[in-house]
């Protein structure tokens, strides 16, 4: 028996559908650090020689973070993870989060002081130093990766010493630089000054 002609069209539709619903690619979910970025955080500080200083140390710094893509996405934070450093050969794992969504991919850069009584930067003068920064990565930005990190490196060390002086002040450990990728410890960033000798590990 023949197939009645209004089967045989309502058929005909339905297989149309079926292809066309089939050559349509399927549309995955976005990434979520697309949309809301990652945490970066200080990881572990290793002291493999406390500062010159009698007692142990208190270590802060001072952290620049900017975006591999946007100019205008950067900032710049005080990180001050409430350690007290000796010589010993145990690392210290603060786990304390310096930025919440940024890209990953970024460039890091920072400055490690120690505290001696009382922190000398103030969040007044950490805002400061931000604005500066802001506008020295907008204007590096479009310079080669390796030579934007040291431009970015100078200018912080610059101005941290410019705030801090040169009396009686906490003490510069050194300054280094390292880029942030999701799900990833960075490499060693090693600070050596004022006697002491550290290596810094950031995660996300």
């Amino acid at each position: 028996m023949s197939m009645p002609i209004r089967l045989r069209r309502a058929l005909g539709a339905l297989a149309m559908l079926t292809a066309t619903v089939a050559a349509v690619p399927a549309i995955s979910a976005a990434p979520a650090n697309a949309a809301t970025g990652i945490s970066v955080r200080l990881w572990e500080i290793q002291c493999l020689e406390k500062s010159d200083v009698g007692h142990g140390d208190r270590p802060y710094f001072v952290v620049f973070t900017g975006s591999p893509t946007n100019p205008d996405d950067n900032r710049t934070v005080l990180v001050d993870p409430g350690i007290i450093t000796t010589d010993r050969p145990l690392p210290y794992y603060p786990k304390t989060l310096i930025a919440s969504r940024v890209p990953s991919g970024s460039l890091t850069v920072t400055v490690m002081v120690e505290q001696d009584d009382d922190r000398d930067l103030t969040l007044d003068q950490i805002q400061k130093i931000g604005d500066a920064m802001r506008g020295d990565y907008q204007k590096y930005f479009l310079k080669p990766a390796g030579e934007r990190a040291g431009l970015m490196r100078a200018a912080l060390r610059s101005y941290v010493e410019g705030y801090l002086g040169w009396d009686d002040n906490d003490d510069i450990l050194g300054d280094s630089y390292a880029t942030v990728y999701q799900g990833k410890v960075t490499s060693s960033m090693s600070f050596t000054g004022d006697g002491g000798d550290y290596r810094i590990y950031y995660t996300s």
